[in-house]
């Protein structure tokens, strides 16, 4: 079966984390919050509506919710008309699934001027059929809206799609849609456990191939353990061959 391989857009295939943390940082410091790096991760994979509440509802505010949302997304497309790097092995990880799977698109919690924006200043965007944005959903990662919408128009059922995240938020999102999920953690989180509800955890897109890919959509077979995370023993700490 060729699966449907539906993508994660920031932290997952560009280095974009920074950027959204730098822009809440200058929207949000002059109001009195001054976000750590602890705090940003509470947040990560949100849509920028719902992290914004977040906030909103843990502190107190002389703004207005949308004003402080408009002004985080302006900065960003800021950032990112200066440039933004992709993460390591993503241009492989999207060439790889493109020549394994029947259609491909990406899945953000971003809005949708921001993903093709994105996609389109790093080439990417000639390898996805479609980009959909949760930012109109009534509910964000991690509800499966947005998966389960795009597997609708695509065609596909749940069980025809893999999902590659990076986030825990997006982990869950497709966990919840019933589809297959491949998780690849920043550093930082790699060794959290609740990752493992993934199907397959990668230490990077760069150990992503189509027998991975096999892999995370042959359900019905015997479950291989050391499928369970590709790149590193996180146990032990040796390393796995490359798949």
């Amino acid at each position: 079966m060729q699966p449907v391989v539906l993508f994660d857009l920031d932290g997952l295939l560009i280095d974009s984390e920074p950027i959204w943390d730098a822009a809440k940082r200058e929207v949000f410091g002059p109001l009195g919050l001054h976000l750590t790096t602890e705090m940003q991760a509470a947040t990560r994979g949100m849509r920028q509506r719902d992290m914004v509440a977040y906030w909103f509802d843990r502190a107190t505010f002389q703004a207005d919710p949308d004003d402080v949302e408009q002004q985080i997304v302006a900065a960003v497309c800021r950032r990112l008309r200066e440039g933004v790097a992709v993460k390591p092995g993503a241009g492989h990880a999207v060439a790889t699934c493109a020549r394994a799977s029947r259609a491909m698109a990406v899945v953000s919690s971003s809005p949708e001027s921001v993903i093709r924006h994105a996609l389109a200043s790093t080439g990417l965007d000639r390898f996805f059929d479609a980009v959909f944005s949760a930012e109109d959903d009534e509910y964000g990662k991690p509800h499966p809206g947005a998966y389960l919408r795009a597997a609708a128009a695509l065609g596909a059922s749940p069980g025809e799609c893999v999902v590659i995240e990076d986030s825990l938020n997006g982990v869950l999102a497709g966990v919840s849609a019933q589809m297959t999920v491949v998780a690849v953690p920043e550093a930082a989180d790699r060794y959290d456990p609740r990752f493992a509800i993934a199907n397959l955890v990668l230490d990077s897109l760069e150990h992503l191939d189509t027998s991975v890919l096999g892999a995370a959509v042959s359900r019905d077979a015997a479950v291989d353990p050391s499928l369970l995370c590709i790149g590193t023993d996180r146990a032990r700490g040796r390393k796995w061959p490359e798949a």
